[in-house]
């Protein structure tokens, strides 16, 4: 099976996707137009103090750039009205990147990432990936809180004209690969048993 037919699939399978608690929530995956149209309506509530360098690609390496596998997520209320969003795509073979996310301050602290995001996983986990990614500058303490209380580990921190330091994040589907991340990156281990003084 191509990955388009899978992925076309899958995606029947997991959206539209009731969201667990009393709010009604629903996401919905949706096209690349739908998306930016509706998240340019509620952005800048979302995000009141953000800025970044102005993004302007050459339009034949994004035209490129965008064949890869990409996620568009809207979040909307019981009236069916679109209070946050989750994008993505494809950032390897092995990895999917988490780009962006955000939700209207008054559905905040329900508990909905915590509990939509395994479900989100699992339809990633599901298309064949090994494992997430996700960046954030390193005073979004919230956001990092809960993708390490979601299983995230640190895995670097990269510096960047166009969003500042930024603060990487992975989550590994299945035990091998958080094995071999912590062989790779472990501190060694303490000892067991106490040391004699000096050493």
């Amino acid at each position: 099976m191509e990955f388009q037919q899978k992925l076309e699939e899958t995606r029947d399978l997991f959206f539209p996707a009731r969201l667990p608690g009393e709010a009604g929530m629903t996401a919905r995956n949706v096209d690349a137009d739908t998306f930016r149209k509706e998240v340019t309506e509620i952005y800048a509530a979302v995000f009141t103090d953000r800025d970044a360098h102005p993004y302007n690609p050459n339009e034949e390496l994004a035209a490129e750039y965008r064949t890869l596998h990409r996620e568009h997520i809207l979040i909307e209320n019981s009236r069916g009205e679109v209070v946050g969003w989750v994008r993505g795509r494809m950032e390897d073979p092995d990895t999917f990147y988490l780009g962006t996310s955000g939700l209207l301050p008054e559905y905040r602290a329900q508990g909905l990432a915590a509990t939509g995001m395994p479900r989100f996983f699992e339809y990633l986990h599901t298309l064949g990936y090994e494992r997430v990614t996700s960046q954030h500058h390193p005073h979004n303490r919230a956001a990092m809180i809960l993708q390490l209380k979601c299983g995230f580990s640190f895995e670097g921190i990269n510096l960047d004209e166009r969003w500042g330091p930024m603060v990487k994040m992975v989550f590994f589907f299945g035990d091998g690969r958080r094995a071999e991340f912590e062989r790779r990156f472990g501190f060694e281990q303490y000892p067991k048993t106490p040391q004699p003084a000096g050493r």
